[in-house]
């Protein structure tokens, strides 16, 4: 039996270490403890009293996630609790959550652990009273962040929210300001999941890096052949051709009139009109290891993520993705190295107006054959 704990009323204190029935992947760093801190925060190694946030990425090596951090004090009015479970109607919800925001993930919680800062006062101004939640889950291959804002009472002292592990983090927008708590807090009323007061986060280490989260359709082992016609569920400009379907070839490269098996790169340009998107083109084969996934959407946690992505990449266009794909061959090998393991991704989106491909790699094997790295233009489209 799991009891819900309420943490002892103290200014700038923390609970207890806080063993998890879990071990919980925090980037590639593996916690079987935690602390809630009464500032609004959580960390791994040691409690924490700090009440002045910080910006991110901050110097050093502690991991934290910082739900709300501020100077928060709970001896006159407000509680703050924390509860996990390894089974129960709470797994339920939170697996149904979970797999709305990240489909294709095929996700079923195994744990979850809530902290919940209830009616909590700002130091010094006892009375007022500020409500959140961090709700942390895994399945044990994939993690999860989830943040919950209910009433923010407006302050004129900074606030911040930051997800962290050393240089890898994710930040709210405007989330580090005076401005962010008051009536209309950022924290409370938007969400990049769709649902207001909402945030979520995969902080397992497929989160590391630039790779978007991996998984969606799962393509049997072949070689040198190619998904079936995927239909779009938005229609992309590609260079002027507006296209409807697509094709994930197994040897890196996306296509869209049919299919293409030819594992030997051309140099660009190449001769005829066939339009190609070559993040990889080289001789692959994940018969006998690696994956390769697909998976698109029209609104959720990607959708919002790629918008950031493109606004910071390219400003002023003030651009909202309505649609995304992503395409992603994961640790699959040289043909014939078996063994060898290569992860790559390509992501189109789109707003209607504007197009774009995003290419992420990861881990990269070493090889002596051709590879080809092309869009058959400019890849700002």
């Amino acid at each position: 039996m799991v009891t819900l704990r309420l943490e002892i009323t103290l200014n700038d204190g923390s609970s207890p270490r806080i063993p998890l029935q879990q071990t919980f992947n925090y980037f590639g760093q593996f916690y079987s403890q935690i602390y809630v801190n009464d500032n609004g925060h959580l960390t791994f190694d040691a409690p924490w009293r700090s009440y002045t946030p910080q910006q991110f990425p901050m110097y050093g090596s502690r991991d934290i996630i910082a739900l709300f951090w501020t100077d928060l004090d709970n001896r006159d009015n407000g509680n703050i609790y924390y509860v996990q479970y390894n089974s129960g109607s709470l797994l339920q919800r939170v697996t149904q959550d979970i797999n709305r925001y990240f489909p294709g993930l095929n996700f079923q919680a195994n744990w979850i652990f809530i902290a919940t800062w209830h009616e909590v006062a700002y130091y010094p101004t006892s009375g007022t009273q500020t409500t959140f939640q961090a709700v942390l889950t895994t399945n044990g291959q994939y993690s999860f962040v989830l943040m919950n804002y209910g009433s923010i009472a407006s302050t004129s002292m900074s606030a911040g929210y930051d997800t962290i592990s050393s240089s890898h983090h994710f930040t709210i927008p405007g989330s580090f300001s005076s401005t962010a708590t008051g009536p209309n807090s950022a924290f409370r009323l938007n969400s990049n999941v769709n649902v207001p007061g909402r945030w979520a986060f995969r902080v397992d280490h497929g989160s590391i890096g630039p790779l978007y989260p991996v998984g969606g359709t799962m393509r049997s082992g072949t070689d040198d052949e190619s998904s079936p016609p995927i239909k779009l569920l938005q229609t992309f400009n590609y260079f002027g051709q507006s296209y409807s379907q697509i094709y994930v070839n197994d040897n890196r490269h996306l296509t869209f009139d049919a299919p293409l098996s030819n594992y030997t790169p051309q140099q660009f340009p190449m001769n005829g009109t066939r339009d190609i998107i070559a993040p990889f083109w080289a001789d692959l084969d994940n018969r006998d290891n690696g994956n390769i996934y697909y998976v698109q959407n029209t609104s959720g946690s990607l959708v919002q993520q790629v918008t950031q992505d493109i606004n910071r990449y390219f400003p002023g266009l003030n651009f909202q993705a309505n649609w995304i794909f992503i395409a992603t061959w994961h640790e699959v090998a040289y043909y014939p190295k078996s063994g060898t393991q290569t992860t790559l991704q390509a992501v189109l989106t789109t707003n209607g107006h504007y197009s774009f491909v995003l290419m992420n790699y990861g881990s990269i094997a070493s090889t002596s054959k051709s590879v080809q790295v092309r869009c058959s233009d400019e890849c700002i489209l």
